[in-house]
């Protein structure tokens, strides 16, 4: 079994040499945002907890903040809600983390039930991902290879795995999380916010420690950005985006999309940059 893991890290290692020798040359660029280009605004009827943006018919998904719903929009309309509570393929028991798969379609976390519910772009069920092995799965996010990055909220550490077997888990992160509340893989790391010091933590993509952060940092190419209450600020320049009377709750940085939430609406975004 150990051989096997070794094997298994081997390959993934090999994959991601490649991959970081290539994104090496773009860490290098001096990238000097020019403008946030405004994609959909999207009023809503609710509080919005999280939301995931696919190119595909412009479609949003959009969880309900403490509530076991998720809303899809499509160019700025709302077609379908999934979800709320009930023993259904579309229901939830605890739904606790949304994010995008590689094909685009979407994955639901419900830690109760310990798994990944996949739902296509209309909000129909695929399959489920069942996570037994886990205690208390509470975030994740998964890579365009298809690894997926999950925290488990008892064991208080992140695991790394493409199979969901035990045998080609690997952990890290204990004794140094504490209460993270997202997680959110970039190009190049895997960023994680940690609400009981109020840090932003960033590993490299096979869980080697980066650097730690004040604050609730996020990256758009290799960029660090902070929301602040009425925009959202470029640390380095201190240049200001997204500007709004609205008082912005939370933000995510993901896929290449800024995603910017307020009590009522959803604005999604993307920078263009000046590469000097």
């Amino acid at each position: 079994m150990a051989e096997i893991k070794r094997l298994f890290f081997v390959l993934i290692s090999l994959t991601l040499l490649v991959f970081f020798g290539c994104s090496s040359i773009e860490q290098q660029r001096n990238y000097i945002p020019e403008k946030l280009n405004i994609i959909q605004k999207i009023s809503l009827d609710f509080i919005p907890g999280k939301c995931v943006y696919s190119s595909v018919e412009r479609t949003a998904f959009i969880s309900e903040k403490n509530l076991n719903n998720i809303h899809i929009f499509k160019y700025g309309k709302r077609i379908n809600t999934i979800g709320g509570l009930g023993f259904e393929n579309t229901n939830f028991h605890k739904l606790s983390d949304i994010t995008l798969a590689p094909d685009g379609k979407l994955l639901a976390l419900d830690s109760f039930q310990k798994k990944i519910k996949k739902f296509d772009i209309d909000g129909q069920w695929v399959t489920d991902l069942n996570l037994d092995l886990f205690s208390k799965p509470t975030l994740f996010d998964i890579s365009t290879e298809e690894t997926f990055y999950i925290y488990d909220d008892n064991r208080k550490e992140i695991v790394i795995t493409k199979t969901f077997h035990e045998d080609d888990f690997y952990s890290f992160g204990k004794f140094q999380l504490i209460q993270p509340e997202k997680l959110i893989l970039t190009k190049n790391s895997l960023v994680i916010y940690d609400t009981a010091c109020d840090k932003t933590f960033v590993y490299d993509k096979l869980g080697q420690f980066r650097k730690e952060l004040n604050g609730y940092i996020q990256f758009d190419k290799n960029q660090e950005y902070k929301l602040e209450t009425h925009y959202l600020l470029h640390y380095s320049s201190g240049q200001k985006f997204a500007i709004s009377t609205n008082t912005w709750n939370d933000f995510f940085i993901e896929k290449n999309y800024v995603i910017l939430l307020s009590d009522n609406e959803v604005w999604i975004a993307e920078f263009t940059y000046e590469i000097r």
